[in-house]
C-alpha cells in the first residue's frame, strides 16, 4: 500500500472498468460529443464528455431532449439544466476528467440529485457481498451538512490512508445512532449480528472487531461508529509499536497552549534525531506520535523517555503545562498525558472523524503547520479530502521509521537514574 499517492479513487487501470450515474448537462454539436455532469457536495461538476455507447436511435432521442430543453447556446454548444440521468463505463480519472467514458443506459428513474460523487465512490469500491449500506440520505452532520452516504464515501476515500493505522488493533469505536451531536455510546464488542467477513478477536472478556479491510472499515460506518480508537500495539504482541504524546488543554480556547507544548517539543525531538508526527485531535488538543521498531521497547521503556519529556517542559514553564492527573488540580495549565501511553490505553485514529459539530478530523500535519494560526476547526471531513488530493499525507512514510536512536536515548537516561 502506497501512501505517497494523492488521493486518487479511480486510477487509470485497463483491466478496470469503472461504472457510475451522471446527468447530461449539454451537446457539443461540432464534435458530436454529450456533456456530462455529477454533483459533488454542493456543486454541480462538469466531469467528461462521451459519445461511445450510443446507437443511432438513442443518441437522435438525447438530442432532441437537449434541443427541447436547452438553457443557452455558446461556441456550438447546446447547455441544459441537470435532468436527464444516464449510467457511464469509463476506465479511470485524469485531471478530473473522465478517461474513456461510454453510454450504458438511460437511468430515467432516478432523479439528477442521485448522480453524486459520494455514490460514484461506493458503487465502485471492491466491497463484500455481504455489506449493505442503509438509510443513505441521513443527516449525520448538520454543519458542514453530511449524509451518511458521504460520510461512507468519506471512509472509503481515506481507506488507504486509515487503516495502516487500524491493522491488526482490537479496535474500540464510539457510535452516534441518531447523528453529531446526540446520543453515543462505545463499543468493544462485536455485534451478534455482524456479517461473517468481520473478523474478530478476544482479549480480557471483549470480542474485538480488527478493522483490516475497507469492507469492515464500511460495515461499522454504516453503524454510524464515528469515532475510532486504537491501542498503541496489535493484538500479536504486549510492546508498544509506536509512542503517543497527547497535549491536552484545558478547554478549546486554550488551544494555544498545545500549540505551545508542541513548538517545544519539536526541537527535543530534532536534537535526538528522533522522527515525529503531529496531528490535531479533532477535539481540542495535539498528539505527537513516535514510531518506534517493533518489539524493540515496552511500556516501562517508553515511559521512561515520556516522562523525561512531560517533566523537562514542566520545569520550563510550570504555569503553562502540568502532569496531574485529577482536571479540578491543573487549573488552566495544559495536561501533558504520557500515563495514557500504556497497554490497554487507546487513542484517536489518525484521520478518524470526531463526534462533534463541524465534522472535525483527527488530521496529521507537518510540523511546520504548527503555527500560532493553527485551527482544529481548520480540518474537517471535506477539507480534508480535498487537502488529500493535492497534498502527500504527513505520514506516509510512517511505517518505515524504526526510531533507533530512541534506544540510545533511553538507554543513556536509564544509566542516568541509577
Amino acid at each position: 500500500m502506497n501512501h505517497t499517492l494523492l488521493l486518487e479513487p479511480f486510477p487509470k487501470n485497463n483491466d478496470t472498468i469503472y461504472s457510475g450515474y451522471f446527468f447530461i448537462l449539454g451537446f457539443q454539436s461540432d464534435k458530436d460529443y454529450f456533456i456530462v455532469g455529477i454533483k459533488k457536495q454542493n456543486d454541480i461538476i462538469e466531469i467528461g464528455a462521451f459519445t461511445n455507447g450510443l446507437n443511432q436511435n438513442e443518441k437522435e432521442i438525447l438530442k432532441k431532449a437537449i434541443i427541447d430543453n436547452q438553457k443557452s447556446i455558446e461556441n456550438k454548444t447546446i447547455f441544459v439544466n441537470p435532468g436527464i440521468c444516464i449510467e457511464l463505463d469509463f476506465k479511470g480519472l485524469e485531471n478530473h476528467r473522465l478517461i474513456a467514458p461510454s453510454f450504458k443506459s438511460f437511468q430515467l428513474q432516478h432523479s439528477w440529485e442521485d448522480c453524486t460523487w459520494d455514490h460514484l465512490i461506493l458503487k465502485n469500491m471492491p466491497l463484500d457481498i455481504e455489506l449493505s449500506m442503509t438509510s443513505l440520505d441521513k443527516t449525520i452532520w448538520s454543519d458542514p451538512f453530511l449524509s451518511k452516504e458521504g460520510y461512507l464515501s468519506y471512509l472509503a476515500q481515506i481507506s488507504p490512508y486509515m487503516i495502516p493505522f487500524l491493522e491488526n488493533k482490537l479496535l474500540t469505536t464510539i457510535r452516534y445512532p441518531h447523528g453529531v451531536p446526540g446520543e453515543s455510546f462505545f463499543q468493544k464488542n462485536s455485534p451478534d449480528y455482524a456479517p461473517s467477513f468481520i473478523v474478530t478477536k478476544e482479549q480480557e472478556g471483549n470480542n474485538y472487531i480488527i478493522c483490516n479491510d475497507v469492507s469492515t472499515l464500511l460495515w461499522l460506518g454504516n453503524q454510524l461508529a464515528i469515532e475510532f480508537h486504537i491501542p498503541f500495539q496489535t493484538f500479536e504482541s504486549n510492546d508498544p509499536t509506536e509512542i503517543v504524546f497527547d497535549l491536552d488543554p484545558p478547554n478549546k480556547e486554550a488551544f494555544p497552549l498545545a500549540i505551545k507544548a508542541a513548538m517545544e517539543m519539536r526541537p527535543i525531538f530534532e536534537s535526538f534525531q528522533i522522527k515525529s508526527y503531529p496531528k490535531v485531535s479533532g477535539s481540542k488538543g495535539i498528539q505527537i506520535h513516535i514510531p518506534i521498531k517493533q518489539h524493540s521497547l515496552t511500556y516501562d521503556e517508553t515511559r521512561i523517555f515520556t516522562s523525561f519529556i512531560a517533566n523537562y517542559l514542566i520545569e520550563k514553564f510550570p504555569d503553562d503545562f502540568t502532569i496531574e492527573r485529577f482536571k479540578k488540580n491543573r487549573g488552566t495549565r495544559l495536561y501533558i498525558d504520557y500515563v495514557q501511553h500504556a497497554k490497554g490505553k487507546t487513542i484517536i485514529c489518525p484521520y478518524s472523524a470526531r463526534g462533534r459539530e463541524g465534522a472535525t478530523v483527527a488530521t496529521p500535519l507537518y510540523w511546520d503547520e504548527i503555527t500560532e494560526d493553527l485551527k482544529i476547526e481548520t480540518f474537517t471531513i471535506p477539507f480534508v479530502l480535498n487537502r488529500l488530493a493535492s497534498t502527500i499525507c504527513p505520514m506516509n512514510d510512517y511505517f518505515k521509521q524504526e526510531n533507533l536512536t530512541l534506544l540510545e536515548v533511553i538507554s543513556k537516561l536509564k544509566e542516568h537514574k541509577k
